[in-house]
């Protein structure tokens, strides 16, 4: 089974519908749109499982780029090694108050710019 990352579909579209969109390049195995845990909303993207390589190639080639309801839907196929790799994040600027309090005593700000001020008044030219 080849599992297909469907992005961009319309939010107020059925699950019956985009199911329907898809079965006509192969046999669909399962379905699992994102929803919001509050609002019970979809969020946009989701998971389509095909039952086979050459069906799953076909839906990708007809309905990735598709216009449906004013949206494009992006179809590729799922990155299946994601749990196996790690997510990397960036570390934080300050590990800790020593290393930030000796930080802005010796060069404060060093890797910063400083903030452009934009005024809204008018000034005249002498």
């Amino acid at each position: 089974m080849i599992k297909l990352f469907v992005v961009g579909y319309p939010l107020d579209i059925q699950e019956a519908e985009l199911v329907d969109i898809f079965s006509i390049h192969g046999m669909i195995h399962s379905v699992d749109l994102l929803k919001d845990k509050v609002t019970h909303r979809h969020k946009g993207f989701g998971f389509i499982e095909m039952e086979d390589q050459a069906g799953a190639d076909r839906a990708i080639a007809a309905i990735n780029g598709m216009v449906l309801k004013g949206r494009k839907i992006s179809v590729k196929p799922a990155d299946e090694n994601r749990a196996e790799k790690p997510r990397v994040f960036k570390p934080n600027r300050f590990h800790s108050e020593e290393l930030q309090s000796s930080a802005s005593s010796t060069e404060p700000f060093k890797n910063k710019r400083p903030r452009k001020l934009v005024s809204n008044t008018f000034r005249a030219e002498n």
